[in-house]
């Protein structure tokens, strides 16, 4: 008779290192030029919200205060040519992130089928097949979205400080 194992939610306590870091940007590896594509669309629109601040205190300043009307016209048509700009690439970044994670998804579901293939029989003995299934899922899906999402929400952060930094200082 198959002995049945009841499993209960799994903690997880241990630490992220930086191996683990390395595995997962090693994910990356195979799409290059979609990474380079992707960070190039994020930090650009990163870059152009701290400019919008810029240009909305030049607006202010050398335009309203000073009255003069012709150069604040120049701006706002800068501004929005900029916006224009910024939309494109906002649906660059997302449409990337979609096509790597869907790629991550898809490389990480196929090592595991045929590392799956490789237990033996009476793991699945063992194991329900359901469980193995969700896992299989659920896990991927996390690890894809934490690869593309989360270097978008570093990379935006990171490029925004900076930016932010250069046009407090001009």
């Amino acid at each position: 008779m198959t002995e049945h194992i009841e499993l209960e939610e799994e903690e997880f306590d241990a630490r992220f290192s930086g191996q683990t870091i390395r595995r997962l940007i090693g994910l990356l590896r195979p799409y290059t030029l979609w990474v380079i594509g992707f960070l190039a669309t994020v930090m650009m629109v990163s870059g152009l919200d701290s400019y919008f601040t810029y240009l909305s205190a030049r607006m202010v300043d050398e335009g309203i205060i000073a009255k003069n009307w012709e150069l604040l016209v120049q701006i706002v048509e800068q501004y929005a040519g900029l916006v224009l700009i910024q939309a494109v690439a906002v649906f660059g970044f997302i449409w990337l992130a979609g096509l790597l994670g869907e790629r991550i998804r898809y490389d990480l579901r196929q090592k595991l089928f045929n590392h799956l293939q490789q237990l033996s029989l009476t793991y699945y003995n063992r194991m329900p097949v359901g469980w193995i299934i969700s896992r299989v899922t659920s896990d991927t899906d996390r690890v894809a979205e934490l690869v593309t999402w989360g270097l978008l929400d570093v990379t935006w952060s990171s490029f925004n400080i900076i930016t932010a930094l250069f046009f407090m200082s001009r």
